[in-house]
């Protein structure tokens, strides 16, 4: 039955369920509608004060979508928000246990030309070692960060679902443009998990350069990056945060445009500190590529950058290209963001 407030109706029981479920539970959701409303057939009232007095019987979204998908209603975070915080969990953990797994590995591959025979069977154990060790402290991380936001947005009240007071609450159905994919939503919290393992949980590791020295050593300056964690820190906070809005909304509103442009404005003041910093870059890759090549990375071979003021006229030219590319690509998204939201949402 073509309907736009039931359309509306089942689109909020299914905005978070895979493709397939969606699909059949959306059928069997349209089939009940119809079913309850050619019970009503002989009652008094317009075909619009029948669908609305259904949509209320059946109750809200929030809960009709958890009565399909079995979600226990206890949880110590509560719903509606627990269901959703499920789902985004997932995709945190399988994400960071992805990162951590790929970094390691290139650690290992880095450090492979050391092993011999004799060390192998120590080198593997002191290989798996490390990576139970780095994935515990990753997942546990992200389980907490996740758990600490979610439960601070239940505390404090912000709406995951509708509530059915009113039925003209209900979401538009959105078209395919407006719709955040959950592919965008995965490489977001994959981006966030391997930019937390890089810079924060292996400070010491970050980059590893290899074929300066005979050992690999990290490209930034691990005692840098330690002394900005928190700023760190805070950038993976507001990214977590934009993907969890994403997610919870499924498509572009004002809400996830407030999340995009804090995420930004932290991510883009945090880079600038950061690499705006002189010795962001670990003196021990200055040495060598001074020693290796004859030129030197800060500045122009070592000469100021004209125009620029004396704490940015000597930073490396392409750490320097970095950060401007960091406030271009957070511009540009944001500018983004806003033409999507504020074209669909006027």
């Amino acid at each position: 039955m073509k309907n736009n407030l039931i359309e509306r109706y089942i689109y909020a029981v299914t905005r978070h369920m895979s493709k397939k479920e969606a699909a059949d539970i959306s059928k069997e959701l349209d089939e009940l509608v119809e079913t309850m409303l050619a019970e009503k057939a002989g009652q008094p009232g317009s075909e619009e004060e029948k669908v609305r007095q259904v949509l209320m019987e059946l109750g809200n979204p929030e809960t009709m979508a958890r009565a399909y998908t079995g979600k226990a209603n206890d949880s110590l975070i509560g719903q509606p928000h627990y269901s959703t915080y499920l789902k985004v969990l997932k995709i945190v953990l399988f994400a960071i246990a992805l990162g951590i797994s790929i970094s390691l590995l290139v650690s290992v591959i880095s450090n492979i030309s050391e092993i011999n025979l004799d060390s192998s069977i120590n080198w593997f154990v002191d290989a798996l070692a490390e990576w139970i060790t780095a994935l515990f402290s990753g997942l546990l991380g992200g389980f907490a960060w996740v758990t600490i936001i979610f439960a601070i947005l239940y505390h404090k009240g912000v709406k995951f679902d509708f509530d059915l007071g009113d039925l003209n609450d209900l979401p538009e159905v959105p078209s395919e443009r407006a719709r955040i994919g959950r592919g965008e939503i995965i490489a977001d919290v994959i981006f966030v998990s391997v930019f937390t393992i890089l810079f924060i949980l292996l400070p010491y590791m970050n980059i590893p350069v290899i074929g300066m020295t005979p050992k690999p050593f990290p490209f930034f300056n691990p005692d840098l990056l330690i002394g900005v964690r928190y700023l760190m820190i805070a950038s993976v906070v507001a990214m977590i945060l934009e993907a969890i809005v994403k997610f919870s909304d499924g498509r572009h509103t004002y809400r996830v445009f407030a999340a995009k442009v804090l995420a930004n404005l932290v991510t883009v003041a945090t880079t600038i500190i950061w690499l705006g910093n002189s010795h962001s870059v670990n003196p021990l890759f200055v040495e060598r590529f001074q020693e290796l090549t004859g030129f030197s990375i800060y500045g122009i071979n070592g000469q100021p950058l004209a125009g620029l003021a004396s704490d940015w006229a000597m930073l490396p030219f392409p750490i320097l290209i970095a950060i401007v590319i960091s406030i271009v690509v957070a511009i540009s998204e944001i500018i983004s963001a806003g033409f999507k939201t504020f074209t669909i949402e006027k």
